[in-house]
């Protein structure tokens, strides 16, 4: 199972009314569960054939995966709106699912406020994933026009971050 799978299945997940998953294949096994909070944690563990085979028919269901789809479209729908709107705007996007964490240290300075010049490659905020934190660096010169999350909130795959005026 790739990144990529891993990604995909966190997501279904996260979208579905599930509160608990597990699965095993040959190449890894998964414990994944929700807070209250709907954060998906994951812990690797070996689940028992009867819990893997109830979870695999239901992250099937076709129900499941028609409002993961569409939510996905209607979020892409408004991205191209955004930035058809806003040319020189340019949003900065999660690589990853996880926790956000706008400076290195709770008693830290922010990386970035609005107003603030950065450079392509600046650390602009943390995001913390399976206890590893991963900086996020922006990838273009300009401006920070908005920051669109706050410290500590929860972080979806490809959820724009921060938007920066490139001109």
């Amino acid at each position: 199972m790739n990144n990529n799978e891993i990604k995909e299945l966190i997501h279904l997940i996260d979208q579905s009314g599930l509160k608990y998953f597990e699965m095993e294949n040959d190449s890894v096994s998964l414990k994944l569960s929700k807070r209250e909070s709907d954060h998906v944690n994951i812990t690797q563990d070996k689940p028992t054939e009867n819990q893997n085979d109830a979870l695999h028919e239901t992250l099937n269901n076709t129900e499941v995966k028609k409002q993961s789809k569409e939510k996905n479209e209607n979020t892409l729908n408004n991205t191209e709106e955004d930035n058809a709107a806003d040319e020189t705007l340019h949003n900065i996007k999660s690589p990853i699912v996880g926790t956000s964490y706008r400076s290195s240290s709770p008693d830290s300075p922010d990386f970035v406020k609005v107003g603030d010049s950065v450079d392509a490659g600046q650390t602009i905020l943390i995001i913390e994933a399976m206890k590893v934190m991963n900086e996020i660096k922006s990838d273009v010169s300009g401006v920070i026009e908005e920051i669109l999350i706050e410290d500590g909130q929860a972080i979806e795959y490809d959820q724009a971050l921060i938007k920066i005026n490139v001109n």
